[in-house]
């Protein structure tokens, strides 16, 4: 039988959708007749990393058979945790090309890791990368699954930066921006007084690589979270950028690649080379496409941009 905090979401969705069918061998995945979705319940609890940091983690399998019933169908992956606010509602069409591509653990299912942190929340699958879960801890993401989707609109590469470094300036950073993209930056939405003009010295093999960097969010003088927008440039460059900044500072651990969601199974690609697994990049990039940041930004600001 599914566990409490499991079926306080099943009777949410049943209050507005009529009675679910429970479907396959367990209790985890159920039909709701009146959406023709299928919902996918997995829990676990959260836990801290690690006693000394600010991130916390969950820790999911998925079942090789359950997924196998959700192909081909609208379908949510159901993320349940004993904190209501870490819950996630994943959809699975924006993953589901990517399981049929990779093979299962030894015990039959996918593992899949979610982390909380504050620079903003992401979604670990063991064999694929990293994404962007900021979009994905609303429960409205199924109850309201007949509303209006939002309209993104065509975004350009400075509008990208723009909005990733008032995103960062809303959760309290100061924002790096190359010198020859300052200039661009929308200034209606990012207040320049929080744009600092010099980097912090690293050392001379990588302080060049840095300034080049899209975003930087920095913490008094500690950079925090990278970013490159990779609008028409290889996904690999970025890729390296990051990979010679890991090698280079000691502690840093959130790089972010942005891009296009047709370019998601390029960044899963080249983040599963050998050279980014043997040094753990790939567990350290996060993948955004553009609807990430855009929704990101409208959660944050409450207006659209």
């Amino acid at each position: 039988m599914a566990n409490t905090y499991t079926q306080k979401i099943i009777q949410l969705v049943e209050n507005k959708f009529g009675k679910l069918k429970r479907i396959g061998d367990g209790y985890s995945l159920y039909y709701v007749p009146s959406t023709d979705i299928i919902l996918y319940f997995r829990y676990s609890k959260i836990s801290f990393t690690s006693k000394t940091q600010k991130v916390k983690k969950g820790f999911f399998g998925l079942r090789k058979e359950d997924i196998a019933l959700m192909q081909g169908k609208k379908s949510f992956i159901c993320l349940i945790t004993d904190d209501d606010s870490k819950n996630l509602y994943i959809p699975f069409q924006q993953f589901e090309s990517y399981f049929l591509e990779i093979n299962p653990s030894k015990d039959g299912q996918y593992k899949v890791l979610p982390f909380y942190k504050p620079t903003g929340n992401d979604i670990y699958f063991a064999g694929i990368g990293k994404f962007n879960s900021e979009n994905f801890n609303d429960v409205n993401n199924i109850l309201n699954i007949y509303d209006i989707q939002m309209q993104i609109p065509d975004l350009s590469h400075t509008q990208v930066q723009s909005l990733i470094s008032s995103i960062g300036i809303k959760k309290g950073y100061n924002v790096w921006i190359p010198e020859s993209d300052k200039i661009k930056i929308d200034n209606n939405i990012v207040d320049t007084k929080k744009i600092i003009d010099n980097l912090p010295t690293f050392n001379k093999e990588i302080d060049h690589i840095i300034s080049e960097i899209d975003v930087i969010w920095f913490d008094n003088l500690k950079p925090i979270s990278f970013y490159e927008v990779e609008h028409s440039t290889q996904i690999y460059s970025g890729l390296l950028r990051f990979n010679d900044v890991l090698l280079s500072i000691a502690n840093t651990d959130n790089f972010n690649i942005v891009a296009n969601q047709e370019r998601k199974n390029k960044f899963s690609r080249e983040i599963n080379r050998p050279t980014f697994k043997q040094n753990k990049l790939i567990d350290k990039v996060t993948f955004f496409n553009y609807e990430n940041i855009y929704k990101w930004h409208y959660n944050l600001y409450g207006k659209k941009y």
